[in-house]
């Protein structure tokens, strides 16, 4: 049978672990254009990864009437000379989201709208979603490292406490009756 502490160790592994998940799922948005701030036809925006050079991207977009007109937009994402993606719609369409991947590196983002469109487009990557895999492995390792570290130094510990000699020592002190209402405080010797 197992001893507790090895039980314990078990579970902040898991916790470790999961937490690791957790962090590295989370989207970091770049708000390209939205309601509100100043339009620009052209932003530039960014695919980046802790590891490797492939990078998950999701572009979502939005184009709304101000004036329950029908309107004419369209939206293209380039890298470099090459297109990733490219919607050509209208404001009657609502909103639609795109999944890919790509290079790391500088993209750029080109949205046309007509006068009377109000454009919302944001970027997300995941930038620890390749470093899942090497950052479980750290973090296991990082985990039993302590969890045997922590054995060993209490063997030591208590190697240490065993070798040493117990040494009392008996401290007496005499107690001598007052002389009268008024006596020096009695201090420890």
């Amino acid at each position: 049978m197992m001893k507790n502490s090895y039980w314990l160790w078990i579970i902040a592994l898991i916790v470790v672990n999961a937490g690791w998940y957790v962090v590295s799922q989370q989207g970091a948005a770049q708000e390209i254009n939205r309601p509100g701030a100043d339009f620009s036809d052209s932003r530039d925006a960014e695919l980046s990864s802790l590891v490797g050079s492939e990078v998950e991207y999701e572009i979502e977009h939005c184009f709304d009437s101000t004036n329950g007109g029908v309107y004419n937009a369209s939206i293209t994402v380039n890298q470099g000379s090459k297109t990733l993606y490219s919607w050509n719609g209208t404001t009657d369409e609502g909103c639609v989201t795109y999944s890919s991947t790509a290079e790391e590196g500088e993209i750029v983002v080109i949205t046309y709208i007509e006068e009377g469109v109000e454009a919302t487009t944001t970027l997300t990557t995941w930038p620890l979603k390749n470093a899942f895999t090497i950052g479980l492995v750290i973090f296991s390792i990082g985990t039993v490292v302590v969890a045997f570290g922590e054995t060993f130094v209490r063997t030591i510990i208590k190697k240490k406490i065993d070798q040493e000699p117990l040494e009392t020592t008996v401290q007496t002190s005499s107690f001598t009756e007052p002389s009268g209402i008024w006596q020096d405080p009695l201090r420890p010797n």
